[in-house]
């Protein structure tokens, strides 16, 4: 059989150059994982929710769906001045959306491209980006 088409664009996204200055966020929780453990496993339509950490930030998302179109509200906690703060979703076909985050830490993203993304977080003195998640669909 051949590979998943999501795999060999994870393959390929793990190539792209990866900035040697940006510390990298771990996934350490993904609502989607957590739905598969369960035997009714759940709605494809529900929000996704997925956390993201380093030693000071916490990056956390959700994945909802508007007619069918993937949009992202999040928080960024553990920057020391939010407000002026960026996030990029940078996608592997190349495409990138950025916003401000707020005093509060939070932001949202309304045109998120489809397939594998990561999130980049840019403050002052920070460069954190995320593992690569797959908004498949």
């Amino acid at each position: 059989d051949p590979e998943p088409a999501y795999l060999r664009d994870l393959g390929r996204a793990a190539f792209s150059v990866r900035r040697v200055d940006a510390e990298l966020a771990q996934l350490v929780a993904d609502s989607t994982r957590q739905r598969e453990l369960v035997r009714s496993g759940g709605s494809g339509a529900d929000p996704r929710l997925v956390t993201f950490v380093t030693d000071t930030l916490t990056i956390e998302v959700q994945v909802s769906r508007v007619q069918s179109h993937p949009y992202l509200i999040g928080l960024v906690d553990g920057l020391i001045e939010p407000e002026g703060s960026r996030v990029d979703v940078e996608a592997a076909s190349g495409e990138l959306e950025s916003t401000l985050v707020d005093d509060l830490g939070r932001f949202t993203v309304d045109d998120v491209p489809r397939g594998l993304i990561r999130l980049r977080v840019l403050a002052q003195g920070v460069d954190v980006t995320t593992d690569w998640m797959s908004l498949a669909g």
